[in-house]
């Protein structure tokens, strides 16, 4: 290659064995420099190492994202579980604290001490077993009886009944075994008698140090079991041995987690803990410990099975282990999610980073190609107009830059005005059902009529004609309005704000909800004002909004005996004022605070999170505020705040 004046060196003259020395001439324009082959070359090979870093980047933000939140989930779903334990385990304290006093109490009764220390008669056996059934009748226990020294059972609160407990030996039994005067013994059992599951609870009696009985009471955790079956997610009680004595899944009741021991299974055979119950094995196998104690667990029984996470807490008073269980799908799901986008951003920022070392060595190559330029003054002219020329092409890439975002601008309010549409359409679909069912039988009361129609016409009965006409021309009419309220509804909005009547606005909501809010039973009290209320905004998104408030608020008191629902409106000030008012579970704080957030949602089955977020947008664009708030008395209320309008100007449609 010749020697020119004014060379400067190449970026890549470290990397390269040519014969230009690391050197391009200074005539030579940096626009042709890319297309010099070895440089070419090169670049490529930076493409693909800044590629293959940024894949590595990508994986390790996705890893390091997936492990946080998936930690954060874990750890939010284990103190969840923990206040869950926390109310069974008061529970539970509260169940045997309530009856624990009973047998302590009646082991130092002087009617107790006295029939167990001389021999028993038939009016003294009468008389105690009518003691011990006021006893258990108003302390409410399943079961209250008095035991000998050798263990036989000499009184018993049910001594009329069928399945009596006089008579019967419980010697083998640990609560009778170690019952001590001045403690309350607890043991769990199976009942032999009457085979019912129960908690026993037993006090030694004493008369000068000399043992004369014990007192024992049988509980009944139907209650317990009761309020366990209500929650969403599994919980369970299993016993020293790893066996299931409580469980809100029904088919896990007396299943052992762990396989047991001869010995063990002997044992239970011998005290008759579960009253020879069949001990069956529970799929129960850990997959994962994590540092804050909880677990991943494979469980179920051989007719399905799934993975729960774990939380559990020893019960030391009834020796007992508690365990609650969660689903960990939504965490991991959230994790994936955030994994893929740290990934992705970690990717974009390695992307950027390689685009802005390319553009600073090319701009330091522009730079001393320039200077390089400058020093050959016979091409300055020639370089003058060829930076002219990259000015213009730079000038009009300007211009066709600021035309492109001004279609991003104008695409972004049509993708808006679809996505209203799109909620509104969801909607619709929503009251597809209520609208077909409404429909129906109209449609089938027209089928019958003008078949009668027909029929009477061939006697010539014109009068009954006439009715059946008649009567074919109201239903029409009634399926024409249901039809209007819905296309009036669906019609995509001029946009246009003007004076609109709220109480028209309100009245349209409640008649598209109606078949709804008949079928769940909801109450709705309308509370107008005195006088008819305008407002400036678009009447179509106005109806939109409130479908989608009193919607929202039959979902939120949908789980009450008797839903009720309040729509209030009239002016405040300068403002008018429409209040939807629900009785339902209320809001928390958490919710409060993203509620009216993009994608925030709290059901768990339906619902993209967008219906609240488009309405305040709504408001927002007449000018007007979409609040919520808790009721003193339960339930929230969503408010809305809009500019008041002159009467004279109602345009509503």
């Amino acid at each position: 290659m010749p020697t020119w004046a004014g060379q400067v060196p190449c970026r890549y003259r470290h990397r390269c064995g040519a014969r230009c020395g690391g050197k391009v001439p200074a005539g030579l324009d940096p626009v042709h420099l890319t297309h010099l082959e070895c440089v070419m070359t090169f670049r490529r090979r930076d493409f693909l190492i800044s590629l293959a870093l940024a894949a590595l980047c990508a994986v390790v933000a996705g890893w390091a994202g997936y492990k946080m939140v998936c930690a954060g989930g874990i750890n939010e779903q284990h103190a969840l579980a923990e206040r869950r334990m926390d109310i069974a385990n008061e529970t539970l304290e509260r169940e045997i604290e309530k009856y624990g006093l009973l047998p302590r109490t009646a082991a130092v009764s002087p009617n107790v001490i006295d029939f167990l220390s001389r021999p028993a008669t038939a009016e003294g056996v009468a008389e105690i077993n009518r003691q011990l059934r006021t006893l258990n009748d108003s302390a409410g226990t399943l079961q209250t009886y008095l035991v000998d020294p050798s263990g036989r059972i000499v009184a018993s609160s049910n001594w009329s009944e069928k399945d009596s407990f006089i008579g019967r030996d419980i010697s083998y039994r640990p609560y009778f075994q170690n019952a001590q005067p001045g403690r309350t013994t607890g043991y769990y059992a199976v009942g032999t008698t009457g085979d019912a599951p129960g908690y026993f609870l037993a006090s030694a009696v004493e008369d000068g140090g000399r043992r004369l009985g014990v007192v024992a009471v049988k509980l009944g955790l139907d209650q317990l079991e009761r309020l366990w079956l209500g929650q969403p997610e599994p919980a369970l009680m299993v016993d020293d041995n790893g066996i299931v004595v409580i469980s809100s899944v029904p088919d896990w009741k007396f299943s052992a987690l762990r396989p047991l021991p001869a010995a063990t299974l002997a044992h239970l055979e011998a005290s008759q803990q579960y009253n020879h119950r069949e001990i069956r094995a529970l799929d129960w196998k850990v997959l994962t410990t994590f540092r804050n104690g909880s677990f991943l667990v494979r469980a179920g029984t051989p007719a399905g099975t799934a993975t729960y996470l774990a939380a559990g807490r020893p019960v030391p008073d009834l020796h007992m282990h508690m365990i609650v269980l969660s689903e960990p799908r939504e965490v991991y799901r959230v994790a994936w999610g955030w994994s893929i986008a740290c990934a992705a951003l970690a990717a974009l920022a390695c992307a950027l980073l390689h685009v802005l070392n390319m553009r600073r060595l090319s701009i330091r190559e522009r730079l001393a190609m320039r200077e390089a330029l400058q020093a050959s003054h016979d091409r300055l002219e020639m370089l003058v107009e060829a930076r002219s020329a990259e000015l213009r092409r730079a000038n009009e890439g300007l211009r066709r830059e600021v035309s492109e975002r001004i279609q991003a601008v104008k695409q972004l309010q049509s993708f808006q005005e679809e996505l209203i549409r799109t909620e509104n359409l969801a909607v619709i679909g929503q009251l597809s059902a209520g609208i077909a069912h409404e429909i129906n039988q109209p449609l089938a009361a027209l089928s019958t009529l003008s078949a009668n129609a027909v029929r009477f016409l061939e006697r010539n009965d014109l009068a009954t004609v006439r009715l059946n006409l008649g009567r074919i021309s109201d239903l029409v009419a009634r399926m024409g309005a249901l039809t209007g309220q819905l296309r009036s509804f669906a019609r995509r909005s001029t946009g246009e704000i003007g004076a609109t009547a709220v109480g028209l606005r309100v009245d349209g909501a409640v008649a598209l909800l109606a078949h709804r809010l008949t079928k769940d039973g909801v109450v709705v009290e309308l509370l107008p004002p005195g006088g008819v209320l305008t407002v400036l905004c678009d009447p179509v998104r106005l109806e939109q909004v409130l479908v989608n408030l009193i919607s929202n608020a039959v979902d939120a008191s949908s789980d009450l005996r008797v839903p009720h629902i309040q729509v209030s409106w009239g002016a405040e000030g300068e403002s008018g004022i429409i209040r939807v008012r629900d009785n339902g579970i209320g809001l928390t704080d958490a919710v409060k605070a993203h509620l009216f957030e993009p994608f925030f949602t709290t059901k768990k089955t339906s619902g993209l999170g967008l219906g609240l977020a488009i309405s305040a947008d709504i408001i927002r664009g007449f000018g007007g505020a979409l609040t919520a708030d808790n009721n003193p008395d339960g339930g929230a209320t969503f408010t809305i705040s809009l500019p008041l309008a002159e009467q004279k100007e109602t345009c509503d449609a």
